[in-house]
């Protein structure tokens, strides 16, 4: 009787388990949202997009849904008022803009690995630097130029942070951010 009562109290503080993540907040904010429009007539633009994570600097596989990634950048995007047209299907453009998304997890396996064997009561933490490098090529394929953005995640793990998570940071919110300060300051560099 008395070790599935344990096991059962287990579960229930694993359940109960919390996250929280809060961003460093280093991304300006926005000024205007969608961007004022030139008088010029709007470009067709073909994105590619492209994503890596990285845990402790090595390459990892996983990270980033790709298609729900696609779909959030070519929905901000479209949502800038600035272009015609935004695809992802190979077509003649106005405009090739090329979007690097980066995770760069920092974390310690020892740390992550103590928090988990006290069923969560030690806490520890791990930083995502989510950065997007984003290059504008004409219609005959020349650079025009590039913008670099980045943010910085950090996520505690803790027994009683579970009361905290719905003050915490999204990933995607954060995704939103980047794609709409890339495409700010590109139009304050006359690249779009």
């Amino acid at each position: 009787m008395k070790n599935p009562l344990s096991l059962l109290l287990g579960l229930c503080l694993l359940a109960l388990s919390g996250c929280v993540t809060y961003s460093d907040n280093q991304l300006a904010p926005v000024g205007q949202w969608p961007l004022a429009a030139s008088a010029q007539p709007k470009p067709a633009v073909h994105l590619r997009i492209d994503s890596q994570y990285l845990l402790n600097d090595a390459p990892q596989a996983g990270g980033f849904n790709q298609a729900a990634l696609e779909k959030r950048i070519v929905q901000v995007y479209q949502d800038s008022g600035l272009f015609s047209r935004v695809t992802t299907s190979q077509q003649s453009a106005d405009l090739y803009i090329t979007v690097q998304v980066s995770n760069h997890e920092r974390a310690s396996m020892a740390a992550a690995f103590l928090t988990g064997l006290t069923l969560y009561i030690l806490p520890s933490s791990a930083s995502n630097e989510l950065s997007m490098q984003t290059e504008f090529r004409d219609s005959q394929g020349e650079l025009r130029g590039s913008v670099n953005k980045h943010e910085t995640l950090t996520t505690w793990m803790q027994l009683l942070l579970i009361f905290a998570l719905p003050f915490s940071e999204s990933t995607d919110n954060v995704l939103t951010r980047l794609s709409q300060s890339s495409l700010e300051q590109a139009r304050q560099q006359s690249l779009i």
